[in-house]
């Protein structure tokens, strides 16, 4: 139960409120548990934000959290080289630190680091093995922190925090859904980028740009695709949404073995497996941000 309301935004200098917003609308949550349950977010008028409307416990929701049954595995390698591909192309080095804020179960530090980048750390205050603090007590050439900042309540504090574990002229690589690309009148299209109620503010590309600037940070490269598109048939996220579709619609779907449906010998699903990078999925942004020397 809600103890209460997030009745004004907290990104922006101007902030929008709940009462004035334009768009307000009712979502299901996209984990399987939790389907029935459905939760109201609004968009802030001024920076096009879109935040979650009640602070609820979060805890239960978390409990048995899909991600945590995630595991290596082909289609995980797969996409962690997408995405490493794009830290080299920013500059990450194998003598870099490298900090992985929010890095769940270590997965990919594990991996960096047999890829030779064995400077590399993670820090996760809800994973046993990565809640160590004094990770957080030095500086760092890079930090990557991937699906994150949406899911804290002080988004401007976090960035405070990413600021002060980076070296002077590092890197911060923040990914996350993108509110700018997100259509609250089709609110079921975008089930998988508001969801509900984990993502607590859904920040827009303005309001996080905002955000960096203030604190010094400037914007060195910017992506408005996922790294998880890739010419491998079957594994973009287009085709990925649309797979999930054919069934219960839930995040639970992609830890899960394979599912069949004769719906997936359909023109337009053979399409989307070998194509579907090419219609990409413009809800999520991928930026980094270069500390000031």
């Amino acid at each position: 139960m809600a103890s209460a309301c997030r009745l004004s935004c907290n990104l922006c200098d101007d902030p929008g409120s709940l009462d004035e917003a334009d768009e307000v609308v009712e979502i299901n949550c996209n984990v399987r548990r939790f389907a029935a349950e459905r939760f109201v977010v609004w968009r802030c008028r001024n920076c096009r934000s879109i935040h979650s409307r009640d602070v609820l416990d979060l805890n239960p929701y978390y409990d048995g959290y899909p991600f945590q049954k995630q595991h290596v595995n082909f289609v995980w390698r797969l996409i962690s080289r997408a995405y490493l591909r794009r830290l080299k192309a920013a500059g990450l080095r194998r003598s870099h630190e490298l900090l992985d804020y929010g890095c769940g179960s270590g997965l990919l530090v594990n991996w960096l680091r047999s890829k030779g980048y064995r400077r590399a750390r993670g820090v996760d205050a809800y994973s046993p093995g990565h809640g160590d603090r004094a990770t957080l007590q030095r500086k760092y050439d890079f930090v990557v922190v991937q699906d994150v900042i949406e899911h804290v309540e002080e988004p401007a504090e976090l960035l405070d925090e990413l600021t002060s574990l980076t070296r002077p002229g590092g890197l911060i690589c923040i990914g996350t859904p993108n509110a700018e690309a997100i259509d609250l009148t089709h609110p079921r299209q975008y089930v998988h980028s508001l969801h509900q109620p984990y993502h607590v503010h859904v920040l827009s590309e303005a309001a996080l740009r905002a955000l960096a600037r203030t604190r010094g940070l400037c914007v060195e490269r910017c992506y408005h695709t996922a790294y998880a598109d890739t010419f491998t048939p079957g594994i973009n996220v287009r085709f990925g949404y649309h797979y999930a579709g054919l069934f219960d619609n839930t995040l639970d779907l992609a830890f899960e073995p394979p599912r069949w449906s004769l719906r997936l010998l359909t023109p337009s699903a053979a399409w989307l497996a070998l194509f579907g990078r090419l219609r990409p999925v413009r809800s999520e942004m991928t930026l980094f941000f270069r500390t000031p020397e």
